[in-house]
């Protein structure tokens, strides 16, 4: 699931993905993501956590609390610095960060090497 307020990022992205066998969930919005995350039941959440009107402490609280989102490998996707990405993700204790600054066509390599 792709979680990210920049339309033109998540169509390239869901583009990206799709091209190499992946199924791609995208939302815009926070609102109702975590209700979005148990129904759809993604493996992997790509999320921007510097999108407007989003908590990433609350979802990522509600995501570890969740019987049914205990798998999910949650990767940050921002525009941040790698630096910065790595300090949330250790910080966090999440999987891992792909960098919007980085090569969108490396993606799909990065989230496999989670499965």
């Amino acid at each position: 699931m792709l979680l990210d307020d920049n339309i033109i990022s998540m169509m390239v992205t869901a583009d990206v993905l799709s091209s190499h066998g992946y199924d791609v969930v995208q939302t815009t919005s926070p609102n109702g993501s975590i209700a979005k995350l148990e129904y759809e039941q993604p493996h992997v959440l790509l999320v921007d956590v510097d999108m407007p009107r989003l908590s990433f402490d609350d979802v990522l609280r509600n995501i570890q609390v969740s019987d049914e989102l205990k798998h999910l490998v949650v990767v940050l996707f921002s525009s941040r610095s790698p630096r910065e990405l790595s300090e949330v993700c250790q910080t966090k204790d999440l999987h891992g960060y792909f960098s919007k600054k980085m090569d969108v066509t490396r993606l799909p390599e990065y989230v496999d090497y989670f499965f």
